[in-house]
């Protein structure tokens, strides 16, 4: 990975909103909505001390069980709309890091192969999905921390796959991210107690990832592994059902470097994960 380059996409140059620290949390659970078998929606306020509404959080609850993942990845960006006429998967979300080149920044795995540079330090985490033969026995979709002494075994038994970082919350509980000042719109793949996958998409640019981490950290859904995957306006998630419709764009307030690649237009996308029922029906 040539670090310039992420950087260069990845920062957000002024910070728009009150420092995170100041966010409490409303009573009770979220409230979940089942959209469909396996499939389950909310929206969690971010609140201040006075009750005042910071950033709302967006919540997917997918059973792997029921829907499978599927990483798409083009050299040629699109943009979430074309991704998900390509794809023809109901739910589209933003992938990881990229360079300028829109060459992966870490590791990514499209039906089995290989995209991107095998081993970059800085990639901390994998999403995993969807078992190889022999290994139907290996959940459905997983997240792995890369510090593990197996991780690449367990990679070799994936069809599908996107490397990231940081961090956010890893398995003892510990926010593996630094302070910094750089708020954003942020999007974050985790795992709960149960094994569902939950996709996490701030709507406003609050959050920091250090405050991010330690905010989802707190939240009542019992997360066991939560990775960032990007932020800023590539902070991206479409739900296109029957019944129900949900578009989040990174709406960032800030002047924001990736506006470089994009100046008169939405913010493309190299990769992203299609999320479609096990069986077809949406």
């Amino acid at each position: 990975m040539r670090f310039k380059s992420l950087i260069l996409l990845t920062i957000i140059l002024l910070p728009v909103f009150p420092a995170a620290e100041g966010s409490h949390f409303p009573a009770g659970s979220p409230v979940w909505q089942d959209l469909a078998s396996g499939l389950a929606f909310a929206r969690w306020p971010v609140q201040s001390a006075s009750g005042e509404i910071l950033d709302t959080i967006t919540l997917l609850r997918i059973k792997p069980e029921q829907w499978t993942f599927k990483v798409f990845y083009s050299s040629i960006p699109k943009t979430l709309q074309e991704w998900q006429q390509v794809s023809k998967a109901p739910i589209v979300v933003n992938g990881g890091f990229f360079q300028e080149n829109f060459r992966p920044a870490g590791r990514i795995l499209v039906n089995g192969a290989s995209i991107g540079p095998l081993r970059n330090r800085s990639m901390k985490g994998m999403f995993l999905a969807e078992p190889k033969k022999g290994f139907e026995h290996s959940p459905k979709a997983r997240l792995i921390d890369l510090k593990e002494e197996n991780a690449e075994e367990t990679i070799a038994q994936y069809e599908q796959g996107i490397q990231s970082f940081p961090v956010l919350l890893d398995p003892k509980g510990q926010v593996r991210v630094n302070s910094s000042s750089f708020q954003a719109n942020r999007t974050v793949i985790a795992q709960d107690q149960q094994g569902n996958i939950i996709l996490l998409v701030t709507e406003k640019p609050y959050f920091t990832l250090y405050n991010l981490g330690h905010y989802i950290k707190k939240m009542p859904i019992g997360l066991t592994f939560a990775l960032n995957l990007d932020g800023g306006y590539r902070a991206q998630l479409s739900v296109l059902l029957k019944n129900f419709k949900y578009i989040q764009a990174g709406q960032g307030e800030t002047q924001e470097a990736a506006r470089l690649f994009f100046p008169e237009g939405a913010i493309k996308l190299p990769a992203i994960i299609g999320i479609s029922p096990r069986g077809g029906s949406s």
